[in-house]
C-alpha cells in the first residue's frame, strides 16, 4: 500500500526537530494504516498537521507535554488521556468533503482497523482505540 503521508504531518514541530524521521515510532501502526487507505481510497488530500508549510495546525496528530492543548490541562490540574498522546489519534480534514460526509463514508466501508470517531465537530477526529468495531462518541 502506498504511504501518503509524512511524519512532519503527524507530529508538531518540536517533535519533528528533536526526533526526525524516527519520530515514526510514536505513532501507532494501525493509525497510520488506516488513514493510508482512507486516502487511497477516497483519493483526495487529507490534511492533517500542515506547520511544515507555514499552516495553523500543529496539534491534530501526536500531541505531547509540551503541546499547548496538554499543557493546558496540565496547568488546569485536569487529567488527559486522548488517544492524541498515545499516538492513536488524527484529527484532519478531506478536500472537498464535510466532517460529516467523512464520517458517513467511514461508517460505510470495511476499515483494515476498528476505530473511533467523534461527532458534531466540523473536522474528523479518528482513533485506533478498539472499541469492538465502527464506535461513534461525542
Amino acid at each position: 500500500m502506498k504511504r501518503n503521508f509524512k511524519i512532519y504531518e503527524l507530529v508538531d514541530r518540536e517533535t519533528y526537530e528533536t526526533f526526525g524521521l524516527h519520530a515514526w515510532r510514536f505513532i501507532d501502526k494501525d493509525l497510520i494504516n488506516v488513514l493510508d487507505f482512507i486516502r487511497n481510497s477516497l483519493d483526495r488530500k487529507i490534511t492533517i498537521n500542515n506547520w511544515y508549510w507555514a499552516g495553523g495546525f500543529e496539534q491534530r496528530g501526536l500531541r505531547t507535554n509540551v503541546s499547548e492543548i496538554v499543557k493546558d490541562k496540565t496547568m488546569k490540574d485536569e487529567l488527559y488521556l486522548s488517544a492524541h498522546v498515545l499516538g492513536k489519534a488524527a484529527d484532519f480534514d478531506v478536500e472537498g468533503m464535510s466532517a460529516e460526509e467523512v464520517r458517513k463514508w467511514l461508517s460505510e466501508n470495511k476499515l483494515p482497523v476498528n476505530v473511533r470517531v467523534e461527532n458534531s465537530v466540523n473536522w474528523v477526529h479518528l482513533d485506533t482505540i478498539n472499541m469492538g468495531g465502527f464506535y461513534v462518541f461525542g
